[in-house]
């Protein structure tokens, strides 16, 4: 099942106290209304676009995908009422209102406004908080486990940061298990050479973080982050199989920020009960203004993020393997299998010198020879390489 962020923190509390119910029948107050509420996610950014994602709320019990909101009106203004309004991006899938939001006035507050329909949604007025630098992202491969961690260390010598967020886009390279050099035509039973420019081996994936991840260093002497977790790996992810990439963004938030992300996150990890928060106290910052008893979730900052882009190579992270799951066949005189049957198996060719009795060749499953089924061509302009 698919959900945004905010959904899946929603529901994995709500499965929680039904486990709790399990001891004792229990239905806490405010369950039954989080089923299609409202979900706002997003930031603005100064130094950035603001890219704002609207959603319903999906029930512990529902199957469907994510309910997109599109045809909404969405701006930002400013405590001056100047207005940055966006433009939706996308009509079915992932929705986006994307706002340029690029050099606002730093010293000024600012709010975000949706209107969908005849409902008006604003957040609260909000100072845009400058992030100081990231200092480091890194990451460390569990031998024992087959596992690699990445995390970020950063700080803020001056102390005005306190509480950090941070999420992140990612992309990576891979290959097929088994190179093509060939490709079978089955409707004429013809095998032609791929040229490189139309390879099959080297695709690309895309990613954006969907983990809640806040820090608070209130509680130290200084003002630092040390080695926080951003993502988990297992040796099965193609992500790290040859060259890995991420782009952090670091925001500095209120301490009102914090504790709203820090709530659902704990209730997300950890077995919720009776004095557990419960999802109806998990108010953001955003109210209906045309329903004040309606609910909305979501809650939004307002700063300038820091960012950094890290590469790691698969074969320096070490702990890669390609699953044992396909199927491979030789074909020569002594096994002069038919190329149509193979093709129809699922298999595609590899290698070719001919057929049988005088030529040879080599075919594996589909999924293990042709990338495009598990990734893209669509190689980034930022990528440090020249494959195609």
């Amino acid at each position: 099942m698919k959900t945004n962020r905010y959904s899946t923190a929603i529901l994995l509390i709500i499965f929680m106290l039904a486990l709790w119910g399990c001891v004792k029948p229990f239905m806490p107050e405010g369950i039954e209304a989080i089923d299609n509420m409202f979900v706002i996610e997003g930031d603005i950014i100064q130094n950035d676009s603001t890219r704002i994602i609207i959603s319903r709320s999906i029930s512990v019990n529902d199957e469907s995908v994510v309910n997109y909101v599109s045809g909404a009106l969405v701006w930002v203004e400013s405590e001056q009422g100047t207005k940055y309004p966006a433009k939706q991006i996308g009509n079915s899938g992932l929705i986006t209102y994307v706002i340029n939001t690029i050099g606002i006035n730093p010293n000024l507050k600012y709010r975000l406004h949706v209107n969908i329909g005849q409902r008006r949604y604003v957040s609260s007025l909000l100072p845009i908080l400058p992030a100081p630098p990231v200092g480091s992202v890194g990451y460390d491969v569990d031998t024992v486990k087959q596992s690699v961690t990445f995390h970020v260390s950063s700080s803020d010598p001056a102390g005005n940061t306190r509480y950090y967020r941070w999420f992140f886009s990612e992309d990576w390279e891979f290959h097929s298990q088994f190179q093509a050099f060939f490709e079978y035509i089955p409707a004429t039973d013809e095998v032609i050479p791929i040229p490189e420019s139309k390879n099959r081996y080297y695709c690309w994936g895309k990613g954006r973080s969907s983990s809640i991840l806040v820090a608070s260093t209130t509680g130290l002497a200084e003002d630092r982050v040390h080695e926080k977790p951003l993502v988990s790996m297992g040796s099965n992810d193609r992500r790290i199989s040859y060259l890995y990439s991420m782009e952090l963004n670091q925001m500095a938030i209120t301490e009102e920020a914090f504790k709203y992300w820090d709530n659902i996150q704990k209730n997300s990890d950890q077995l919720g009960g009776i004095f557990s928060p419960q999802p109806s106290e998990m108010s953001g910052n955003i109210i209906c203004v045309s329903n004040k008893s309606e609910k909305v979730i979501g809650f939004i900052s307002a700063g300038i993020v820091s960012k950094k882009r890290i590469f790691a190579r698969g074969e320096d992270i070490g702990i890669y393997k390609y699953p044992n799951t396909c199927a491979v066949e030789f074909v020569n005189m002594d096994n002069p299998m038919n190329f149509h049957s193979l093709w129809e198996r699922g298999l595609e060719i590899t290698t070719y010198t001919g057929h049988p009795p005088m030529g040879e060749s080599y075919w594996a499953s589909r999924f293990c020879v042709d990338c495009r089924l598990q990734g893209t061509k669509n190689k980034p302009a930022f990528w440090p390489n020249n494959h195609i």
